[in-house]
């Protein structure tokens, strides 16, 4: 599958390497799973204890954190990309602030959960059981 692949970066410049390691990890997991045609990376700064994350409104966007070192970036962006697999498939629906995993919905897990409520939320939990296998079938190829 030939995944359609952009970049946008935030008061930094482009860097290949990072381009480079997501690249080759996006085709390896694609592999794997089911992504959509084309994805979007917003290299940004965030603050230091986030990591990445999914862009709420447009479901194949994924943000990095442009500090995280080139050792961190494929586990990093193994879990973010298990969750557009998710949108992606339908399992997991992002509206209105309004989280839906499987058509139930959860709401307020943004602004009134603890990072740990957070990390169990069905959703994060399924991304926790795949990614280890996941990263280890994508790094192998």
């Amino acid at each position: 599958m030939n995944i359609d692949i952009r970049y946008f970066y935030q008061n930094n410049k482009r860097n290949v390497q990072i381009e480079t390691i997501i690249t080759k990890l996006v085709d390896n997991v694609s592999k794997h799973i089911e992504l959509p045609d084309t994805l979007e990376f917003c290299i940004y700064k965030f603050d230091e204890n986030v990591y990445g994350g999914i862009d709420k409104h447009i479901p194949h966007r994924i943000g990095l954190n442009s500090s995280l070192s080139l050792e961190e970036i494929p586990q990093i962006l193994v879990h973010e990309l298990l969750h557009v697999h998710q949108r992606h498939t339908g399992s997991l629906a992002i509206r209105n602030s309004t989280y839906y995993w499987l058509g139930i919905p959860y709401h307020n897990t943004e602004t009134n959960l603890s990072y740990q409520e957070y990390k169990s939320t069905p959703w994060e939990i399924d991304v926790e059981n795949r990614a280890e296998k996941l990263l280890t079938l994508a790094l192998q190829n």
